[in-house]
């Protein structure tokens, strides 16, 4: 660990952002004592935010470490000021104990705060269950489908009667294969134009409905990842009427882009959930600000630049965002639901939807922090990125703040 003294910088504390102050680090904490031989960063102003906590983290490794691997996913969350994550592969199912002890060996090198979640079915085929109970005691913090059509009715049920024993809660991605049907993007007026073949929401509503009915049997805790539409969080109010205890997540592009991107016939926006109409996308904002979408998820899914750098309808689909997830959210988020809402939904309700210790900063108190300038602007260019891959959405656009550095597990990183 090293020592680092932060001048002229805004922690948030207590709500809120103090006036400038300097910020003493060392082993870790934010401390009270002065510091000698450490490194000194004058932060000309700049905030300190609790360090985020990303939802739907996939890092490839171990079957598809050629695209990417831990060690570029960390990478990445360093550069983007991320303390911790939820894992979960779709290339990787964690379907037995040893597995998951195995990916917990892999990421314990960096001194994050990774949670993990184990697979209720074997290899996300839905036809044979996991040993749960185990995963449960191994660590699983919850249970997920790999974003893979997990809806085929009495299979779920089996799932979740036998999950439900361990309190744990379940994670899908609400999407009926049969419904979407090869489809690519949204079924509206932007794919039939460009004669593409879309993907209704009922294909997303259908399945929301029929595991929220599951959920409401059983008495089983649900979430929803990268939910795309304002018909499905109107399903998740009702249901909590009912009782339900269910949570949900958007995905960081769901908030920043709609279908009509898809003119640009831009392969890095070919996404497994599509991007939908631009009413879709203000229902979503007025989730975040009514409450009912719990957190905002980043959802980073490495794809290799050969498999995007084809047409549209071949590329394979998938986005990243650790990198640059604050810039690209920060000022949107704050002008419509304020600071303290804007890292609620960033940090800390994220790091409670997967278990984990929040971030929140304080003196004498660990610390893991993100230094942003929100006066500076940021350009997405390939060198951004960790690893070798780039496929973000958002390539060559201009973002309001800049990330100065990050100070996360007691090491400091200068952007």
């Amino acid at each position: 660990m090293n020592k680092i003294v932060l001048k002229n910088v805004r922690p948030f504390v207590n709500g809120k952002f103090e006036s400038p102050t300097t910020m003493n680090l060392a082993d870790g904490k934010w401390v009270k004592e002065d510091l000698t031989d450490a490194t000194v960063f004058d932060a000309g102003g700049a905030l300190a935010l609790p360090a985020l906590f990303g939802l739907g983290l996939d890092f490839k490794e171990p079957l598809r470490d050629d695209i990417y691997d831990f060690k570029d996913g960390v990478d990445a969350m360093r550069r983007g000021g991320f303390y911790g994550g939820l894992y979960e592969s779709s290339d990787n199912a964690i379907d037995d104990s040893r597995k998951l002890s195995a990916i917990k060996q892999i990421s314990s090198f960096a001194g994050f705060a990774f949670s993990f979640l184990g697979a209720f079915s074997v290899g996300y085929k839905c036809k044979e269950l996991t040993e749960m109970i185990e995963l449960a005691e191994e660590g699983a913090v919850g249970f997920g489908d790999g974003n893979q059509d997990a809806t085929r009715t009495r299979f779920l049920r089996l799932a979740m009667e036998y999950g439900s024993m361990t309190g744990k809660r379940f994670f899908f991605m609400p999407l009926d294969e049969s419904l979407r049907h090869h489809g690519l993007v949204h079924e509206g007026h932007y794919a039939d134009t460009l004669g593409m073949k879309g993907i209704p929401r009922v294909a997303e509503t259908i399945a929301a409905f029929r595991i929220l009915e599951m959920a409401r049997f059983l008495k089983v805790p649900v979430h929803f990842k990268q939910v795309s539409c304002g018909e499905t969080l109107k399903l998740i109010e009702n249901a909590r009427e009912q009782g339900v205890d269910v949570t949900c997540d958007v995905d960081i592009y769901h908030l920043l882009l709609d279908d009509s991107c898809l003119f640009n016939l831009d392969s890095h926006c070919n996404v497994v959930m599509p991007f939908r109409s631009a009413s879709d996308k203000e229902a979503l904002w007025q989730g975040l600000k009514s409450g009912t979408v719990n957190a905002i998820s980043v959802n980073h899914d490495p794809v290799l630049r050969q498999d995007k750098e084809v047409n549209f309808e071949d590329a394979v689909p998938g986005a990243i965002s650790l990198e640059i997830a604050l810039p690209a959210l920060w000022k949107s988020l704050v002008e419509k639901l304020g600071e303290a809402r804007a890292l609620e939904l960033l940090s800390f309700a994220p790091a409670k939807i997967a278990g984990a210790d929040s971030s929140d900063l304080s003196l004498g108190s660990k610390a893991n922090l993100v230094v942003f300038n929100d006066k500076e602007e940021t350009v997405v260019a390939p060198s951004l990125f960790a690893g070798q891959v780039r496929n973000c959405p958002l390539l060559g656009q201009i973002l309001s703040g800049k990330i100065k550095g990050s100070y996360l597990g007691g090491l400091w990183t200068e952007v």
